[in-house]
């Protein structure tokens, strides 16, 4: 069963690298173009965990930062002759830790090709980190849930998946939000009884274990299979969250998704209208939502406007309902003819800044990591800068490929995200950046 479609399948593969890095954006004041042009600062190293001699793969793709400086990401690692593994990062006053690994459940494949793929905090040391791996026997995907309690990691585990789902089941996380009173929500998806890949939530309440996962209906006009996928969530309140995704409409045709919680109650998914001009495609997919105020959210992703070209978009909900998706025409500088962009996170701030992440294609036809801030409603574009040291004496055309998964904003306005990138040899690293922190 795909469980993974569009975009994601084609961006999350296994990575193969030897170290992290983390960078500085500096824009001088967000959102001007001319800020987008600051120079990069050097690179430094999110280390693997320490059991690690020699890394062959290493990524990060999710992140939660709680103040200026201080953050939390996850995503995965493996050495050489040794399995894939979730692992996370915590970054104290600016710095980085090296890598810690996380245990998974007892019944994980000896190589269970683990990851993490989302991570909300309530505080520094307070965190919750979703994903999924391969257990023995089937060898089919798993959810996992993995709590961290004052600083300390204990060993995750699978929750109970929807009373429809496949035996043996296969179902994933992609998303989790939390709120200040300790709530939190988790998206995914799961094998039904009849094969079909569907769309589950699950809940933890402000006191007291995760709940039983279940259904989130797809849209009306969604296939028999709807190959449903929901990989972004927000939450403005206690059970009033925003959670977004994709699904089929045919074998060729994706289309976007989202579905809003009222009262602890989830409303079935409604189709999101894409942008004048789309075409069908596998990627389109809102990926991303963040919800700065209570009465809004805002969403970004990616739909096709040709065979080999993809373009961001946005959209906005509010009191419920989702307006159509609007294109974002902004390109980074030194861009391709013709240019390709995707959006893979959001974050926003009450002041209506925001930090999108993703990737575009460049001028030497490779795909890499991309940046987006909005500012006073317009878009500005650039692409993220590797690693100093990464290609030597070669900059951004010299990467293969690289892209940016997740961002996480606090204050005024300071951010962080996280990615990998591919050096010139194919080798991939992961990555973290962030904006300074006097843009508190």
């Amino acid at each position: 069963m795909p469980l993974l479609s569009g975009i994601v399948l084609a961006i999350r593969v296994v990575v193969s690298g030897t170290v992290g890095a983390l960078i500085v954006l500096v824009p001088g004041s967000p959102g001007p173009a001319a800020a987008l042009g600051a120079e990069h600062h050097h690179a430094t190293a999110v280390r693997p965990p320490a059991s690690t001699r020699v890394v062959q793969s290493t990524g990060l793709f999710a992140t939660a930062c709680v103040a200026s400086g201080s953050c939390t990401a996850g995503g995965n690692f493996g050495g050489a002759g040794r399995p894939l593994e979730p692992m996370v990062a915590t970054q104290s006053r600016g710095r980085w830790s090296r890598g810690i690994p996380l245990l998974l459940p007892p019944d994980a494949a000896a190589q269970p090709y683990a990851q993490v793929s989302g991570i909300a905090c309530h505080s520094a040391g307070n965190c919750v980190a979703v994903g999924d791996y391969q257990n023995r026997g089937p060898g089919n995907l798993q959810p996992f849930i993995a709590l961290e309690s004052r600083g300390r990691w204990a060993r995750a585990f699978t929750p109970r998946l929807p009373a429809n789902a496949a035996s043996p089941s296969s179902a994933q996380l992609e998303g989790v939000a939390c709120t200040s009173n300790g709530s939190c929500d988790a998206v995914g998806t799961y094998q039904d009884s009849d094969g079909n890949a569907q769309t589950m939530m699950l809940a933890k309440p402000p006191s007291g274990p995760w709940g039983q996962a279940t259904e989130i209906a797809s849209p009306p006009n969604a296939t028999a299979n709807p190959d449903a996928l929901m990989t972004g969530i927000a939450c403005s309140a206690p059970e009033s969250c925003v959670a977004v995704g994709n699904y089929s409409l045919s074998a060729s045709r994706f289309a976007a998704m989202g579905a809003v919680e009222v009262r602890g109650a989830w409303h079935r998914a409604t189709e999101i209208a894409l942008p004048r001009g789309a075409i069908a495609g596998t990627f389109t997919a809102i990926t991303s939502i963040s919800c700065p105020t209570a009465s809004q959210c805002l969403g970004v992703g990616q739909y096709a406007v040709s065979a080999t070209q993809s373009r961001a978009m946005a959209v906005t909900e509010v009191g419920g309902r989702f307006g159509r998706a609007m294109p974002i025409m902004a390109v980074p500088p030194g861009s391709s003819v013709r240019p390709s962009t995707y959006l893979l996170g959001v974050s926003c701030r009450p002041s209506g800044l925001c930090l999108a992440v993703g990737g575009g294609r460049n001028s030497s036809g490779h795909s890499v990591a991309m940046y987006m801030i909005r500012s006073a409603g317009r878009w500005d574009a650039d692409f993220l800068a590797p690693p100093r040291g990464a290609t030597p004496g070669q900059r951004q055309p010299s990467v293969q490929l690289s892209v940016l998964y997740s961002v996480s904003c606090t204050g005024r306005f300071h951010c962080g995200v996280v990615g990998y990138y591919s050096d010139r040899s194919g080798v991939t690293h992961a990555e973290a950046a962030a904006t300074p922190a006097d843009s508190d």
